[in-house]
């Protein structure tokens, strides 16, 4: 049978984004929550499908700029909100529609010093899994990144690339590891090389503690 390897990108369980000013936009996320540039592709957050749930714990009792469709909760508890208002996801922006125009049903008007908690599921394109025969190779592009290169899933002529962030030095551990996974060495069937869901780190065991901080998957076009 053969190996598959398993990749899945860094995405914290939650997040909690409390308004600055009075914007729709929730810009929490950071470099250090999702392994890479908040805009950088193959890191990013960059679909609603990511979104499992959103909930908001008001900072002002009298906020009636609300959708029908919501109870105000009263300051300090919070209120669960239909992802169905998510306007758009982009840049690992999340932009939610106001109540008063763009959706006043499940829509919510945000205030200063509003805590908006996002919760992250499985969601477009935050893993792949690659047959062992897929790998083509890898390539030290930094002292402290490797490029790991892949037949596409698409099966055209354009490599998938993973780039995985570590320690300085760590390259030839890295690929030692990847090696061991794809020759069955102390592994067989479906091998976690990197899964970074869920906000915890898990490695195959020959890449523990190489430092492994980053990641970033940018498949071939067109899927």
């Amino acid at each position: 049978m053969e190996t598959y390897l398993y990749f899945r990108k860094f995405r914290p369980a939650t997040f909690t984004s409390t308004q600055g000013s009075a914007t729709q936009a929730l810009t929490a996320v950071t470099a250090a929550l999702i392994g890479g540039a908040v805009d950088a592709a193959g890191a990013k957050v960059a679909s609603a499908t990511e979104i499992a749930s959103l909930s908001v714990v008001p900072a002002d009792a009298a906020n009636s700029a609300i959708g029908s469709n919501y109870t105000h909760p009263g300051a300090g508890a919070a209120l669960t909100l239909a992802t169905s208002a998510i306007k758009t996801v982009a840049d690992s922006v999340i932009t939610f529609k106001s109540s008063a125009s763009e959706d006043t049903a499940n829509g919510y008007t945000f205030e200063s010093g509003d805590a908006i908690t996002v919760t992250f599921q499985q969601g477009l394109e935050t893993s792949v899994m690659y047959p062992a025969s897929s790998f083509l190779g890898a390539e030290a592009t930094a002292t402290g990144s490797t490029t790991l290169r892949f037949k596409s899933l698409k099966g055209d002529g354009t490599d998938d690339v993973i780039v995985v962030a570590h320690d300085n030095t760590k390259f030839e551990d890295l690929v030692n590891g990847i090696n061991a996974a794809i020759s069955g060495k102390n592994h067989g069937g479906i091998v976690t090389v990197i899964d970074a869901g869920d906000g915890e780190l898990k490695t195959t065991k020959e890449l523990a503690g190489l430092g492994i901080d980053g990641m970033t998957i940018v498949l071939e076009s067109g899927y």
